[in-house]
């Protein structure tokens, strides 16, 4: 049995998701701020979406949105140009459940409606 690394992670989406078209389907990156308990504390994290879940977080999430995410994390690891070792946690989202209100972030405010959530269904190309 593999190991397990899970996250779930609140937040706000720092910038519009962008779709990356790969040889096997297409992935939907995008940020979260993520606010600590201290106060001025804020993480943030870098998160791929594939298959249906990607597809509605291209849809329904934009700038500002704040969303619940379940996933599972990774670390990339990479030298920059000067030589450098770098990482960074990547998290490979499974689900997102929409929380706070639609007026909560950059878009018009618009009726209220449902909490909606998605989950990924296996399909992710890895």
């Amino acid at each position: 049995m593999a190991d397990l690394a899970t996250i779930q992670l609140s937040g706000r989406l720092t910038h519009d998701p962008e779709t990356t078209e790969t040889q096997k389907s297409a992935v939907v990156k995008f940020a979260m701020a993520n606010n600590g308990f201290k106060e001025g504390s804020v993480s943030y994290f870098d998160c791929e979406a594939w298959g249906k879940v990607g597809e509605i977080v291209q849809k329904h999430c934009q700038k500002g949105k704040q969303i619940l995410v379940e996933g599972t994390i990774r670390i990339d690891r990479w030298q920059d140009k000067d030589g450098n070792n770098r990482s960074k946690p990547v998290v490979n989202v499974r689900g997102v459940t929409f929380v706070g209100s639609k007026s909560d972030s950059n878009e018009a405010p618009k009726p209220q409606q449902p909490q909606q959530q998605a989950e990924a269904q296996d399909d992710i190309p890895f």
